[in-house]
């Protein structure tokens, strides 16, 4: 959904479980945003492609990483030996 006055980047766009893929995705939100402001005739065609092609990798991340903090916050420590569930 695009809204003309207010536009996520990076940590702000995806949320997700602080699971060290934020600065990956600011990283590449802000070059996307720059390859689309300098590739379009107005800000708002830029903006509008920049979250066309954010928005949906931004969910996809998040169905991956939905449950991934549960790990983080659980009072056990997780048991690492067991590379099958890699």
């Amino acid at each position: 959904m695009h809204n003309p006055t207010v536009t996520l980047l990076g940590d702000a766009a995806h949320l997700m479980p602080p699971l060290g893929v934020g600065v990956n995705y600011a990283m590449l939100d802000a070059a996307e945003l720059a390859q689309a402001l300098a590739g379009a005739d107005t800000v708002g065609d830029a903006l509008r492609t920049y979250t066309d092609t954010m928005l949906p990798r931004a969910n996809a991340a998040a169905e991956i990483l939905d449950g991934g903090a549960a790990e983080l916050l659980a009072p056990e420590v997780p048991d690492f030996s067991d590379n099958s569930q890699r």
